[in-house]
């Protein structure tokens, strides 16, 4: 019953983490590779990750991902 959205917070921890720990950046496809989804998942988590918490992570201009700090 819980399963999905288990995974799912599950998914947005994982993403979060990964853009945390990653010195040098991480694009979209990189995350969505990590962590076994699509990229327009990725896309659409990093939009719920924003409206949740009001943080977006910063990109620079190759479209490489950072934690926000």
């Amino acid at each position: 019953m819980f399963g999905k959205k288990d995974s799912k917070f599950s998914r947005l921890w994982q993403i979060g983490e990964i853009l945390k720990s990653s010195e040098d950046g991480v694009t979209q496809a990189e995350l969505a590779r990590r962590v076994g989804v699509t990229r327009a998942t990725i896309h659409k988590d990093l939009s719920i990750i924003q409206e949740k918490t009001g943080i977006l992570p910063a990109e620079d201009e190759d479209g490489r991902l950072y934690w926000w700090q």
